[in-house]
């Protein structure tokens, strides 16, 4: 007989403290991701589950449904489309009963909140909260000047900036520290010299990507900076960023610049 109870979830959380307070009890929670699914990825795992369409004509009807979508978005209309409702809003500031939109001081923005379905669903999550981890250099965007893509492409020879939590880099004689990229399959490392490294700061770095071969890469930091100038921590702490970056067309076939989250 089927069950009419809702299908049980749960996630994976690490804590980690909260640099906004002084409280030394005080963290914040960040949920561990699993994966990171495209739109092709979705219609795969659902042309292999209980669809009866195939992936081919899953993503055809939602390239269909995306394009009135914008379309829809774009004349003022409030769309809801996946998992959200979407509307436009304008940003700043309008002086006087007669001021124009100016690109120079407003902007057109995208305004999304989840269905209400969704709403309903997220209560229904657990969170399982793991083990805390402590002043671990964080990277949290990086940007490639060649493309100006971020958290995607990235070009051999080109320089990356990123931004972070400490991500300056810092260790003693002997250490192994630094930036490394570790190509996804194979855990193969490349590290970046320290002479390739133009910007050194607790929240900001920028260096030349080395020769890289066409493929997916992660991007790991190893430090024993640990917010404080004068002391080094105890041991280097490695840290990797999430998104998968993609040097080529990705070591196959066709082109995929989406960033994953593993």
């Amino acid at each position: 007989m089927a069950s009419n109870e809702p299908k049980k979830r749960s996630i994976v959380a690490t804590l980690v403290a909260n640099m906004l307070t002084e409280r030394e009890d005080d963290f914040t929670a960040n949920v561990t991701y699993v994966a990171s699914r495209s739109i092709e990825d979705l219609c795969n795992i659902a042309a292999s589950g209980k669809s009866k369409f195939s992936a081919s004509e899953l993503l055809a009807a939602h390239n269909d449904l995306k394009a009135t979508a914008k379309e829809e978005l774009y004349s003022g209309s409030t769309v809801e489309f996946g998992l959200t409702n979407n509307s436009l809003g304008i940003d700043g500031s309008f002086i006087g009963p007669k001021a124009k939109f100016d690109p120079a001081k407003n902007n057109v923005t995208l305004r999304s909140t989840p269905i209400k379905e969704v709403k309903e669903d997220m209560k229904g999550i657990s969170v399982i909260v793991g083990e805390v981890v402590e002043g671990l250099p964080t990277i949290t965007k990086v940007t490639d000047i060649f493309t100006g893509e971020v958290n995607g492409k990235i070009t051999p020879g080109n320089t990356l900036n990123g931004e972070g939590k400490r991500v300056k880099i810092a260790g003693t004689e002997g250490s192994t520290v630094g930036f490394f990229f570790v190509k996804e399959g194979d855990d193969t490392e490349t590290a970046v010299p320290m002479t390739a490294v133009s910007r050194n700061d607790p929240s900001y770095f920028s260096f030349i990507i080395p020769s890289l071969a066409d493929g997916k890469y992660y991007l790991e930091i190893a430090s024993q900076y640990g917010n404080n100038r004068q002391t080094l921590l105890k041991e280097v702490r490695r840290n990797r960023f999430p998104y998968l970056l993609t040097v080529g067309n990705g070591g196959g076939s066709g082109e995929d610049d989406r960033p994953v989250i593993e």
